[in-house]
């Protein structure tokens, strides 16, 4: 399987998955004019990957802003590491109660361990 990069735009978050380490990152912010078309792959190579994952696999989401569609695209990349051994991490900024509510949301909605960081902001 073959590590996936995606490089960030003003409208796209960076997402690298790096398959023999079992390390993927978010980063940046997610308000692709079409979500569903922008994530497809992403969510194919998850879909793929967890069939069989690297042990101690971590994803981490360090977004400074997502949209509702992206919202769902995350979900599904959730939902599909469902009952696997993967650490999600989900940074937020101390003072973006949005980020940190998203989520709580998601800690609550799937059955994945995801671990709350929070990042002091400049």
């Amino acid at each position: 399987m073959d590590n996936l990069v995606i490089y960030g735009t003003a409208k796209t978050p960076s997402i690298k998955f790096n398959y023999q380490k079992g390390i993927m990152e978010f980063s940046g912010v997610s308000i692709p004019e079409n979500s569903i078309e922008f994530y497809e792959p992403v969510i194919a190579w998850i879909h793929e990957y967890a069939k069989d994952p690297k042990p101690n696999s971590k994803i981490s989401f360090k977004l400074a802003y997502l949209n509702t569609s992206s919202l769902q695209a995350i979900y599904d990349v959730l939902i599909s590491l469902e009952n696997k051994s993967v650490e999600v991490e989900w940074y937020y900024l101390s003072d973006d109660a949005d980020m940190k509510e998203i989520g709580e949301d998601f800690q609550n909605a799937v059955n994945v361990k995801i671990s709350l960081i929070e990042v002091i902001g400049v």
